[in-house]
């Protein structure tokens, strides 16, 4: 994921209501609507924007309560950077099962085939570093790394155990090549160097889109400069249902709250030691170091913050995934806050590609997919913060 630009604004956030004009027990997203600026308020109902939203919120450690817009799971839309939450927490799986814990550093004798793999990416880096860099500004080479790390067919085999036989993690990031099912031998060293364990070379079985039809729009730039006219052919793309990213990420901050085969198999303390990680904002990582003016704290934290460069508000607590790419920005987050007795867990994506062509580098991000993620965020917030 890469964010060239951000809003040079900020917009408060609001813990009572909206003068809406919306009485209190109108249906939900009535209100959450309600309370959002134009013109976001009125991008919901716009089918142009292809919106898909999932709350599930509670009080006091009470039960979960669930409201949803727009849900469609069957519909393909850019999962971006989202993918690379479950890679993370498979990738923590396959490490605690070794028994080592997020020091072990993965690596391979030669670089993955495609994929963003610059010159300076490391041979071996630590599984603490990778989370890192893929929670504060969602780098590519980490997911990479994993990928081949783990392999295709293990991938899918344990997504399909934990309920997710339709995920697809199917392409690294930025993989110029179609197929990605060959992936590359390495091995696992401690911070000394010595070989802890090993994985081979594997090729995985093909698989694609799960659902009828993945293919969308009115154009395909090439990489050479050659547009390739009519709908473009996603199936081969990475693909997690909206609903299925939520149940991951609830999966991990509350293992009770889902069945006990949907539960991660992670040590407590390396759960707890991944959501902070999760939680970490780029001003916060030592290594690597981010620098502040080119990673403010909404850079991969798109509700609330997503359109400014202020800091996030002291006690606001943020953990999830973003993700943006041929137009689609998706947020996945868990959302609290000191001195609340609410939890939230928002999903939501939003479209913004006006001219239908894909790969033109030409989406309307800053201008409206940030800024109606940051609002939807802050108007559900403080719906579910107001008095009853």
């Amino acid at each position: 994921m890469k964010r060239r630009t951000l809003l040079k604004f900020g917009i408060g956030l609001p813990m009572a209501l909206a003068h809406s004009g919306v009485h209190a027990q109108a249906p939900f997203w009535q209100r959450v609507f309600a309370a959002m600026p134009e013109p976001f308020s009125v991008m919901p109902r716009n089918p142009e924007y292809r919106i898909q939203i999932l709350c599930q919120y509670r009080r006091a450690g009470g039960r979960w309560h669930r409201q949803a817009w727009q849900l469609n799971r069957e519909r393909w839309f850019s999962t971006g950077s989202v993918a690379k939450l479950p890679m993370a927490v498979l990738a923590c799986e396959r490490i605690a099962a070794l028994g080592l814990d997020l020091n072990a550093r993965i690596g391979f004798s030669q670089p993955p085939i495609g994929g963003e793999w610059p010159d300076d990416e490391p041979d071996f880096e630590s599984l603490r570093r990778s989370l890192t860099r893929i929670f504060t500004v969602s780098e590519n080479p980490p997911f990479n790394r994993l990928y081949d790390f783990l392999g295709v067919d293990a991938i899918h085999a344990r997504l399909a155990a934990l309920g997710y036989p339709e995920a697809r993690l199917i392409s690294r990031m930025s993989a110029p090549v179609r197929e990605n099912v060959r992936t590359r031998a390495g091995q696992v060293r401690d911070e000394g160097g010595r070989v802890l364990a090993t994985f081979p070379e594997r090729i995985g079985s093909v698989r694609r889109f799960p659902f009828a039809d993945a293919r969308t729009g009115s154009g395909f730039l090439r990489d050479d400069g050659v547009l390739e006219s009519g709908p473009h052919d996603f199936s081969a793309a990475n693909f997690i249902a909206l609903a299925d990213s939520q149940q991951m990420l609830k999966a991990l901050v509350d293992p009770e709250a889902v069945p006990a085969h949907q539960r991660w198999a992670l040590p407590e303390s390396m759960r707890t030691e991944l959501l902070r990680i999760m939680a970490m904002l780029p001003r916060e990582s030592r290594d690597p170091v981010y620098a502040e003016t080119e990673y403010p704290d909404g850079y991969a934290r798109f509700f609330m913050l997503g359109d400014s460069r202020a800091r996030k508000p002291e006690g606001l607590q943020l953990v999830g995934k973003v993700g943006d790419a041929y137009g689609f920005a998706t947020d996945v987050e868990y959302l609290t806050a000191e001195g609340s007795n609410v939890e939230c867990l928002l999903s939501a994506n939003v479209y913004v590609n006006a001219d239908g062509i894909f790969n033109d580098d030409r989406y309307e991000y800053e201008t409206l997919g940030y800024p109606f993620l940051a609002a939807l965020g802050r108007a559900v917030w403080q719906i579910l913060s107001a008095p009853d």
